[in-house]
This record gives structure tokens, C-alpha cells and sequence, in this order.
């Protein structure tokens, strides 16, 4: 059984019961009224987290079963681990921003509720922290709330993290900033009725970058291009829109759903391609076959076009811009350029490598984006509250979590970067190689996933201890541009479609 609701655009979307039900239509209301104000792209509401306690106190009194309660659980993004009794808390980081406030935030959750101590950044530029007992999760999502940051549909069928370049604003190639068009997005999907039962998860991306990518494009659900036009003399900001992408066991490159799409329509054909999606009954058959790329694999590109137009016709004007506002979430206060200091311009060879691999010239003269590598993607809580330190000492106030699992900070001036290199040294954060075949990418595999096949980590670690033992093979140019990715499973949460090599998880019947 479920509750039926009406939706004011023309659907109808069947939550699962639950002990405690909520309204939603009444919540995501109050998640856009707050919005504007809330610390957080995603507004924290308590009522979530005091529904979470009940449900949770129901579940462990054995008043419903887990098929009832993990669909609750995971749009809360609270994730069962293969380990009994505890959980995965997947922190969702719209954009990758990470203010150094909630970097403290995390050091703290690191340190006192996840026992290995540590967080891991994603290939969806979201932080995890696994090994949480189910009854601390309410006071670790409150923990985040105040400090700006959320789980909430972080997991489960509905609009995941929406991915980000680290490049955002700094890009000498940009063609427009689309950071505040995706904090609109964020703000009006989380919560919305229609994005609550999806048949399956929906991905979703914004680059400001033509001619490059740092946002897996291809492989998302809907991704939005910057673009620009002359009309009638005046230049009107848009996006290039492609649709369909994916990994895992059916893989498919995103299709062009349409050459220019108006800044003022870009949230209602938000709204638009949802609906079709969760219109899609065909979809619900089988979890397996139940993305977005099925549907136009099975109707084809023009047919689902056709869909999306008809909805566009039920959907009136939506403004994004009360949406877009957000007190300093990603405005950023660059340290004033004092001159270039003699430091800066040497220190080794260990430094020098470290330079000419994580560095790069912001298109903001005088100014350096800086790539901080953790191992497998893992920080631990001191490095999480080292990394706030430097945010605010050396960058702009805030770092991004990238899809290649490091950290980028930016702002950073030139006279600076010894000095940032010696601090990331004390916290073991200054290793060379980013974006080289020695940043491997992996999922947490069977360490943590109950889908997990393999122990990923386990492989990454082997496979970069051997890659480094390359010596001078390193030093070639095209060896270094090898991309190395795996996941524990075909699913491809390491995105391993999209390596020039890439390993998953797989099993075998013997003979």
C-alpha cells in the first residue's frame, strides 16, 4: 500500500506508507520558502529528522519490516552496509562546494560517530561516512544541518547529487558561471512530490564549459551546457541540454535533447523530463531496466522529445532566481595578492613536481586552483579540520570535492603555494599525480557496499603501489595520461566505463 498524491502538474506519485507520514507537498513548500535563508544549498528541516527517530524506533521494534523501511531510509541518505546493525551517511554536496566550516563539521563526525575515522569523497562529489550505528544517524544528520549540509536524497530513487565543475567560475574557457542556475535545481527538486518514487535514481550535471569536461557529461541523466546567443542584439544566457546517459550494465552516452534551452525554461524542463520519467510505468517492471537511457533506448530520442513538449505545455513560468540566492554558500573571498614570493618560485624537486601536476592557472590573474589528492578518497578527521585551516588561510574560503576523489582548492596566490604545500605536507595531503595514472579512482567495494562483488580499495591499492614502481615509465607523457578506474560491482559507481582502463567486480559460475 501507499499514499496516493495529486500533483499540481498533472501526475500522480504513490509514496510507501510509512508509521509516520509526511505531507510532501507541505514539505517541499517549506523547503522552498526557506531556501533563500536556509545556511545550506539544501535546506535542513527538523520534522525530517524527527520523523527519521520514529521510523527508526519502529523499524528496530520490529513493527515493520526492512522492505518497508528502506525506502524511508534511503531518501534520508542513510544507506545499509553489508556489515550488520550500521550504516552508510552519504553527505550531499551539491556542486562539490564545501564551505571550511562544514570541512570542521566533518572532522567531528569523522573523529566521534564513523570508527575508521575517516570520510570518503565520492565519484558524485558527495563525503560518505560508513560504520554508523542506525541509533546515532538522527544526530549526525542534525550535526549537519548545522553547518549548512544535508543527506537528504542522497540515496534512493529520486534526483542524486548534482555534479559540478571544480573549475566553476575560475575556468579561463567558461562560457557562463552555471553554479547558481544548479543551486536553483538543487533546491527545487530535493522535495518535490514528484522526484520522491522515481522508478529509479536520476543523475544529473552542469559544466559552463564547452570545449571540455570535468563533469562526466555523457554518462548523466540530464546534463545542462552553458550556452550564450545574440537575440535581437541582446546576448541571453542558456543550456545545451543532452539526455539518457549512463553506466552499469547497459551503458550509453547522452543524447542532444536540444541545441539552446532559455535560462527562464531551464527549471521547467526540469520538471518536464521528470514527469516523463515518472510517468514511465514500463519502467517499474524491472529495477534493472529502469533508467532514463531505457526509455529512449525504447521509444527513441524524437518520441521521448515529443513527451517532454507535451508536459511543457502544462507547466507554467517557474522563476529561479529567489532559488539562486544563497548567503555566501559559494561566493568566495579570495586572500589579497601581496607580491610573489621568492619561495614560491622553488623548493625541490619534490615540490616542483607537485606544482607542475595539481596546479593550474586560474583565468583570475595572479590566482592558482589547487588539486589536493587524498588516498582512494578517503580524509581523515584531522585532515578534514587541517584542509578548514588552509581553506581559510590559503583559498577562497572553501574547497570542491571533484569525480576524481580529490579536493580542489582555489584562489590560492602564487606567493602562497610553498607555504600551501608545506601545510598540506604536515597533514599528508601534499602527494603529486593529480589527474594522472596515479589517481585511482575507486568505490568502497565489498569494504562497506552490500552490492559490492570485489574489495576495490583493496585492488586500487595493489595497482598504485605497482604503478609507482614504474620509475622512468612514469615520466612519459602519454603513460601519465592514462586513467585508471574500478568498481566492486557492474554498476560503475567508479565510473570505470569511462577509464582508459577500467576493472568491476564480477562473479562467475564454476563448472
Amino acid at each position: 500500500m501507499g499514499v496516493l498524491f495529486f500533483t499540481d502538474f498533472g501526475g500522480t506519485l504513490t509514496i510507501p506508507t510509512t508509521k509516520n507520514p509526511i505531507d510532501q507537498e507541505k514539505l517541499h513548500r517549506k523547503s522552498m520558502e526557506i531556501a533563500p535563508q536556509a545556511p545550506g544549498i539544501v535546506p535542513f528541516l527538523e520534522d525530517e529528522v524527527v520523523n527519521f527517530e520514529a521510523e527508526s524506533a519502529s523499524y528496530q521494534a520490529g513493527e515493520q519490516d526492512n522492505a518497508q523501511f528502506t525506502p524511508f531510509r534511503l531518501k534520508q541518505g542513510v544507506y545499509g552496509q553489508r556489515q550488520a546493525d550500521v550504516q552508510m551517511i552519504r553527505v550531499k554536496i551539491p556542486g562539490g562546494i564545501i564551505t571550511a566550516d562544514a570541512l570542521d563539521g566533518m572532522g567531528v563526525i569523522a573523529e566521534n560517530f564513523a570508527p575508521l575515522g575517516k570520510g570518503h569523497v565520492t565519484t558524485r562529489q558527495n563525503i560518505q561516512f560508513h560504520h554508523i550505528p542506525l541509533p546515532q544517524c538522527p544526530e549526525v544528520l542534525r550535526f549537519l544541518g548545522s553547518f549548512g549540509l544535508s543527506s537528504r536524497e542522497a540515496c534512493g530513487n529520486t534526483v542524486r547529487n548534482v555534479i559540478g565543475s571544480p573549475t566553476a567560475g575560475v575556468c579561463s574557457e567558461e562560457v557562463f558561471d552555471p553554479t547558481p542556475y544548479l543551486v536553483a535545481y538543487v533546491r527545487f527538486g530535493v522535495r518535490h512530490p514528484i522526484t520522491q518514487g522515481f522508478p529509479r535514481k536520476f543523475k544529473t550535471a552542469f559544466t559552463g564549459c564547452d570545449d571540455h569536461d570535468h563533469v562526466a557529461a555523457a554518462v548523466q541523466d540530464l546534463t545542462y551546457v552553458s550556452q550564450v546567443r545574440e537575440i535581437d542584439g541582446l546576448t541571453q544566457k542558456g543550456f545545451r541540454i543532452h539526455v539518457g546517459g549512463g553506466t552499469s550494465i547497459m551503458p550509453r552516452l547522452a543524447k542532444p535533447l536540444y541545441d539552446f534551452i532559455p535560462e527562464k525554461d531551464y527549471l521547467r524542463l526540469a520538471l518536464a523530463i521528470w514527469t516523463v520519467f515518472n510517468n514511465a510505468e514500463t519502467l517499474r517492471k524491472n529495477r534493472m531496466m529502469a533508467r532514463l537511457k531505457v526509455l529512449i533506448d525504447r521509444i527513441g530520442l524524437d518520441a521521448f522529445r515529443d513527451l517532454v513538449e507535451v508536459e511543457l505545455e502544462n507547466i507554467g513560468p517557474i522563476d529561479p532566481e529567489a532559488l539562486m540566492k544563497a548567503d555566501k554558500l559559494y561566493d568566495e573571498t579570495p586572500p589579497e595578492i601581496v607580491g610573489t614570493a621568492s619561495k614560491g618560485q622553488n623548493g625541490g624537486g619534490e615540490y616542483s613536481r607537485w606544482k607542475d601536476t595539481n596546479v593550474l592557472a586560474q583565468r583570475q590573474n595572479g590566482y592558482y586552483i589547487v588539486y589536493i589528492k587524498p588516498t582512494r578518497g578517503d580524509i581523515t578527521g584531522d585532515q578534514f579540520k587541517g584542509l578548514a585551516d588552509i581553506a581559510r588561510r590559503f583559498g577562497g574560503g572553501q574547497v570542491r570535492a571533484t569525480q576524481e576523489q580529490n579536493v580542489a582548492l582555489r584562489w590560492v596566490p602564487e606567493g602562497s603555494l610553498h607555504d600551501l604545500w608545506d601545510a598540506l605536507k604536515a597533514i599528508g595531503l601534499a602527494e603529486s599525480g593529480a589527474h594522472s595514472i596515479t589517481n585511482i579512482v575507486s568505490c568502497p567495494g565489498t569494504d562497506s557496499c552490500k552490492l559490492g562483488i570485489t574489495a576495490s580499495m583493496g585492488l586500487a591499492k595493489a595497482v598504485k603501489e605497482e604503478v609507482e614502481s614504474w620509475d622512468g615509465l612514469l615520466e612519459d607523457e602519454g603513460v601519465q595520461k592514462i586513467r585508471i578506474k574500478m568498481s566492486g560491482c557492474p554498476n560503475g559507481c567508479g565510473l570505470h566505463h569511462i577509464a582508459n582502463i577500467g576493472f568491476h567486480g564480477a562473479a562467475v559460475k564454476g563448472p
